[in-house]
């Protein structure tokens, strides 16, 4: 059974309406829903918003459930010049981008020296590399931390630690982190609702949250069909 993730209601709820045979079941603040989705068995929640929230209910998931795989759907603020609204940002790697312990020696970037880089399954990336991809599709390093990305301090901050990182968004890293720890294979699937260089961002994710998540859904339902 595959565990999808999502942070928000608008999140999950794209998900839901592609699934079928759909049950509830509850373990504490947490509703999971069971069912089929293009035909693979899933269970189906929201984490919340952050990375306390995400661990906490991926770990309830994880110790409650047969898990062959996690994947975390949703949106992500994108970080490069070039990318658009809408487009799909998807994981090789993962890091946390405001957690910082660099005085004993954990460095702040994507290296070996850093100790909290995830990386994604590689047969779930070359899964995902099978489908049919008519939107554009990025394929790289995101990173994770709680705050919603605005201003230039910030974005400073993010590229020139982390110059590589795609995207940014607020749970994926603590998901990967406890995938990890329960030996759970992963992979983030995101889609973008603002350009975290836009001064005016906020507006933009407001404006295209509903639309990214139908995206990442549409992806993440595709990926089902391919996905072992």
């Amino acid at each position: 059974m595959i565990a999808i993730i999502g942070a928000m209601d608008e999140e999950v709820n794209a998900l839901l309406q592609l699934m079928e045979d759909v049950r509830v079941e509850s373990i504490g603040k947490v509703k999971f829903y069971h069912g089929t989705l293009n035909s693979k068995e899933v269970v189906l929640f929201k984490s919340g918003i952050g990375l306390s929230m995400a661990a906490m209910s991926t770990s309830i998931c994880l110790s409650h459930y047969s898990i062959d795989g996690v994947v975390n759907i949703g949106t992500a603020g994108g970080l490069k010049d070039n990318q658009n609204v809408l487009d799909i940002v998807v994981s090789d790697k993962i890091t946390y981008h405001d957690f910082d312990i660099s005085p004993f020696g954990n460095t702040r970037d994507f290296s070996s020296n850093n100790r909290f880089v995830f990386h994604s399954d590689e047969s779930y990336i070359q899964k995902f590399n099978q489908l049919n991809k008519d939107e554009r599709v990025w394929i790289g390093p995101l990173v994770s931390g709680n705050q919603f990305i605005y201003n230039e301090k910030q974005i400073n901050d993010i590229t020139h630690n982390f110059p590589e990182a795609l995207a940014v968004e607020m749970e994926g890293a603590s998901i990967a982190h406890v995938c990890s720890e329960f030996n759970v294979p992963f992979i983030v699937i995101r889609s973008i609702s603002d350009l975290v260089k836009n001064p005016k961002n906020e507006m933009t994710f407001d404006e295209y949250l509903h639309k990214a998540s139908e995206r990442s859904a549409k992806f993440c339902y595709n990926f089902m069909n391919v996905i072992e």
